[in-house]
């Protein structure tokens, strides 16, 4: 991937944030992940499409396949990815990126720190049938998800 705009540095977050960096899962997320999740934006290219937010003003980070390109980039009002975060052509580049980044590393991208940035569980409800981008769905999926673990 190119990188259009440096990552965050760590010297530049607050202590409280600089805790949360270091108890955010470090775990890569894994080919598995990453080769579903460039299937898919292949398969549904354009910026409707993808992985992202969809709710009023600043809506964290989004994952587009646009014109050949794997795009990372902010959405705004359900729409992106402007600015472009960064970008490539090589669906071989992709996987290998996404594969070894983890919630950690992908808390520092973009301007604001783990605001809405791209996530496993984001990803995995990406990869779901139903996934919508609207925020409620996200919720409700998030709701289902603790209340497996709960009774697991």
């Amino acid at each position: 991937m190119q990188l259009y705009n440096s990552k965050i540095e760590l010297d530049s977050l607050e202590p409280s944030e600089l805790q949360l960096y270091q108890d955010l899962d470090k775990e890569p997320y894994g080919l598995d992940i990453a080769t579903k999740v460039c299937k898919k934006l292949m398969q549904n290219p354009g910026e409707d499409h993808g992985l992202y937010f969809s709710h009023r003003d600043y809506c964290g980070l989004g994952l587009y396949y646009i014109n050949l390109q794997f795009i990372l980039g902010v959405v705004n009002d359900g729409y992106g990815p402007t600015p472009l975060l960064a970008s490539c052509d090589s669906e071989t580049d992709f996987v290998d990126w996404l594969s070894r980044e983890s919630d950690q590393t992908m808390s520092l991208y973009g301007s604001h720190f783990n605001n809405q940035t791209i996530t496993k569980s984001r990803l995995e409800w990406y990869l779901e049938e139903n996934y919508s981008p609207t925020w409620n769905m996200y919720c409700l999926y998030m709701n289902d998800r603790r209340g497996q673990e709960r009774s697991s």
